[in-house]
């Protein structure tokens, strides 16, 4: 049986209220609560769309950011050094970041045609409808308690109750008519208002979606999008074609290298198998061998070290380590053999005048071939002297190989143990004058690694407590400085000194890299030398000296006149490297004084102590024109004093002046009596000042003296 259909409710029929009514009423009541819930569902889908589109706006956004950070990145293997692939991403980043602003537009636009009537629709419509089914359902009740308060009413009831239960009636039925009449009248309209509040945001979406389209396809459906696109997919395909190809080179060459390296598998090859002799030209080395540890010289342990030959030297690196130590240096009187060591076999000793390394090989071959190396570079003193001969390392530079491992500190360190490349007179001669740090530093210049000081120049400075305790004088006596010292000092780690040329350090560009060429030698010998020991100091600054005390115990290992030091700086690239270079006590007062520059690491910042030094020595050449000052005053007011004496009448000749300028010798005492007249002081008071025109003279100006 087929259900009738209903286009609206009666409204002649709601009054009546009868059972066919109120069948119909609950029908088109269902009805209202389906569309609500199904509008409800709809408004939640359209706001998460909405949310899905400004979400994406962000990815774009993110994505355009992360495609321009490529030409920022520094990747340690630089495929690209033409900048390709940065330009492309930069173009692709354009693109992305326009179609995020396509994103952000159909989100707003969705959130205006789509949600909002939604919105609207369930705040006014669907609440309103709720709202009167509660009130049309309150007045039925409201109608039914009166209807039976005035079926209630007896005969002999009084008049007056039941006139006011038929009131009620009245009331009750009015109210309840109204209500109906309302309440179908809405529930009629909903129909109509159904149609519209769910195909205007349908048509709102379609509209902000089209014209989305429409905005890319206007954007990118053109001949320069179309070029770009079709230059970067032959350049992927190129690019996919050379990637097979590479593999199938790769494949065949890792096959072919399976092959050659079957005897390398072996650590003593089968007698069967047919091996290469050992390369008896060969003067540079590297491998992995075993070396001998020994401790007390009685207990030995082995290590397996990457071992090279660099330069004259035995290098080795522990696995692990970025920098590596020195084993050995050869020299002409290094001898190389055989040997049985821990019941071992393949082993062969490396000795010189000074020290000998036990090593270990995988097999025969391999150690004959390192003996015959090492061999052919003790002929040649140490050192391989003609390159084109020699085979190249797998750490070729081994100066520039420490040295880049300590602070990035430049070219192939120079150090006692290693020789200059021999060159030309006239490349020598162009070189020194681009190059000042390598003229003005000897090339034989010695390195040293600690600090000495004389056990008579060794004074405890209490510098927790405010000054020195104690000092020697010029005459060697001992006697209380004066000299103020500041609370504030700095921690350093001395590195070491070299003897420099000062003359030839004669501007400002040339001591800075007078100064880091002195830090690299200094820190590449350590590298080499296997010296990592420092000493801790405390590095002070006064109005007179740079004072360098133990951090530990206090004691003075090092002072310096500032008007000794003549230069300061810190390294270009590690601040925390500074150094000044200062005049030897031992020739301040030859007329060709030497020079030494002092390398420190400090705990902190070496520009602060750069910044001290500075203040300090503002300091005292602030001290010393007040010093020159007050002397010229003294002898300035000295000589008008000697001149009004000079004009007295009573006065034969010249007056005479103490031995230290400080009282006047006046003649005419009795002998054994008391002087008549006090000693006259040379000061300001006790004379009558005499205006002088006289203007000091040149050499008297304490400017030109400081």
């Amino acid at each position: 049986m087929a259900v009738p259909t209903y286009d609206k409710l009666p409204l002649e029929n709601a009054l009546e209220d009868s059972p066919q009514v109120r069948s119909l009423v609950g029908v088109f009541s269902e009805d209202a609560r389906m569309l609500r819930d199904y509008v409800t569902t709809l408004h939640q889908l359209s706001s998460k769309l909405v949310a899905a589109h400004n979400q994406l706006t962000s990815v774009y956004q993110e994505l355009s950011k992360h495609l321009k950070s490529y030409s920022t990145q520094k990747f340690p293997v630089d495929n690209d050094p033409e900048g390709v692939i940065a330009s492309t991403l930069q173009k692709f980043a354009s693109y992305v970041s326009e179609m995020s602003s396509w994103e952000h537009i159909v989100a707003t636009q969705i959130a205006d045609g789509a949600v909002y009537p939604l919105s609207r629709f369930i705040d006014t419509e669907l609440h309103e409808m709720d709202t009167m089914a509660s009130l049309y359902q309150n007045a039925g009740l409201d109608l039914d308690r009166a209807v039976a308060r005035y079926s209630k009413c007896r005969r002999k009831d009084p008049e007056q109750e039941y006139r006011e239960a038929n009131e009620d009636v009245y009331i009750s039925k009015k109210k309840f008519h109204q209500m109906s009449l309302h309440y179908y009248s809405k529930l009629n309209l909903l129909q109509y208002t159904q149609k519209s509040a769910l195909l205007e945001p349908m048509l709102g979406f379609l509209v902000a979606t089209r014209a989305h389209y429409n905005m890319g396809h206007d954007t990118l459906v053109v001949p320069e999008v179309e070029e770009f696109l079709s230059n970067i997919s032959v350049c992927v395909k190129s690019v996919q074609e050379d990637q097979n190809k590479e593999r199938e080179e790769t494949l065949e060459l890792i096959d072919s290298f399976i092959t050659q390296s079957q005897l390398m598998y072996y650590a003593q090859p089968p007698p069967d198998l047919a091996c290469m002799p050992p390369d008896t030209t060969l003067t540079t080395k590297g491998g992995y061998l075993n070396v001998q540890k020994k401790y007390m010289g009685v207990m030995s342990s082995w290590e397996r070290q990457f071992v090279f030959l660099e330069g004259g030297n035995l290098m080795g690196v522990l696995k692990g380590e970025a920098a590596g130590s020195l084993l050995l240096e050869i020299d002409c009187s290094t001898l190389v053999h055989a040997t049985d060591t821990d019941d071992r076999r393949h082993v062969f000793q490396v000795a010189t005048s000074k020290k000998s390394v036990t090593l270990q090989a995988l097999n025969d071959r391999e150690r004959d071939e390192w003996m015959l190396t090492i061999h052919n570079c003790a002929k040649d003193g140490g050192y391989v002297k003609e390159e084109k001969n020699a085979q190249p390392s797998l750490l070729s530079g081994v100066g520039q190989f420490f040295a880049d491992k300590f602070h990035s500190m430049g070219s192939a360190p120079s150090t006692p143990t290693g020789v200059s490349n021999s060159t030309s007179a006239s490349s020598n001669a162009s070189t020194a004058a681009s190059v000042p740090q390598e003229s003005a530093i000897p090339d034989d210049a010695p390195i040293v690694f600690d600090l000495l000081t004389s056990p008579d120049d060794t004074i405890i400075l209490a510098l927790d407590g405010g000054g020195e305790k104690e000092s020697t004088d010029e005459n060697g006596g001992s006697a209380a400085n004066s000299e103020e010292t500041d609370d504030q000092f700095y921690i350093v780690r001395f590195l070491g000194s070299m003897g420099i040329n000062v003359d030839k350090v004669v501007s400002f560009i040339a001591g800075q890299s007078v100064i880091c060429e002195v830090m690299r030698r200094i820190l590449a010998a350590r590298a080499i030398h296997n010296v990592f020991s420092t000493n801790e100091l405390k590095l002070t600054t006064t109005d007179a000296h740079l004072i360098l005390t133990d951090a530990a115990t206090h004691t003075m290992r090092l002072r310096h006149s500032l008007s000794d030091v003549a230069y300061w700086a810190t390294h270009n690239e590690n601040r925390k490297l500074v150094g000044y270079i200062v005049r030897q006590n031992d020739t301040e007062n030859t007329d060709n004084p030497r020079y030494s520059c002092y390398v420190f690491e400090a705990d902190s910042s070496g520009t602060d102590i750069c910044n001290a030094l500075g203040v300090a020595a503002k300091k005292a050449y602030n001290k010393l024109m007040e010093k020159k000052t007050l002397e010229k005053k003294r002898k300035q007011e000295t000589r008008l004093l000697l001149d009004n004496i000079a004009q007295l009448p009573d006065k034969d000749g010249p007056p005479q002046v103490s031995s230290d300028g400080q009282f006047l010798i006046l003649d005419g005492e009795l002998p054994g009596s008391a002087p008549r007249t006090p000693p006259v002081s040379t000061g300001s008071r006790g004379r009558t000042p005499v205006l002088s025109s006289q203007e000091p003279s040149k050499e008297e100006d304490p400017e030109s003296e400081a």
